[in-house]
């Protein structure tokens, strides 16, 4: 799969083997919709505090390989394939200019993580701002929750690191996460920096689970 002479060490067969998510989309969450309208069935009860997402692939195939070996193996060179996914994806939709604001990683995961090292190739090579305004408290797990679980799991625990409530913050951010499950995590990050003053919050994942 990965090849060692490239800036971005894809082979020919994974990136043919890539393909975006198709359209229509959810306007909310960002998932395909298959037989709904504008909206999907889980975001018509969701009570998301963001105001949109946009995934660039369905967690499967090759970009799920991807971001495990990113995620666990320490294939820090996938971090600019991202990166210049996402960028791409910022333009096309006019939000090039928003402020980056990266999910905060649980306590204890190995540092960098996937969206960190993501985030540092944004401003490394794409020119975007990012700003690291969230933390998370305690070692929160998540894995085999429902929405509900996870959200009240994650209740109180994603605030504004101590340096961001000494700052005015932008009225407009854009969340970065890896894996889009419930919606769960966007939506503490969400209300966290809503009740902080900002007026939009959108977001982008690197995968969507469908």
């Amino acid at each position: 799969m990965l090849s060692g002479d490239h800036s971005v060490p894809l082979c020919d067969n994974c990136e043919k083997a890539i393909t975006p998510l198709g359209n229509p989309r959810c306007q909310r969450c960002g998932i395909e919709l298959i037989s709904e309208k504008k909206t999907c069935l889980r975001c018509r009860t969701a009570d998301y505090k963001f105001d949109s997402n946009v995934s660039l692939f369905a967690y499967s195939g090759v970009p799920k390989r991807l971001l495990a070996a990113l995620k666990f193996k320490g294939r820090r060179r996938l971090a600019p394939f991202f990166a210049e996914r996402v960028a791409a994806a910022l333009r096309a939709g006019g939000l090039h200019g928003t402020v980056v604001v990266p999910a905060p990683p649980r306590r204890g995961r190995r540092a960098p993580d996937a969206v960190e090292l993501v985030a540092r190739a944004l401003e490394r090579s794409r020119g975007l701002i990012v700003r690291r305004l969230l933390q998370r408290a305690g070692d929160v797990q998540q894995k085999s929750l429902d929405y509900e679980q996870r959200r009240d799991n994650l209740r109180g625990k994603i605030r504004l690191t101590p340096d961001a409530m000494k700052q005015a913050l932008p009225p407009e951010v854009l969340l970065l996460d890896d894996v889009f499950t419930t919606g769960a995590t966007l939506d503490a990050c969400a209300r966290a920096l809503r009740e902080a003053g900002c007026t939009a919050v959108k977001a982008i994942t690197l995968v969507i689970e469908e």
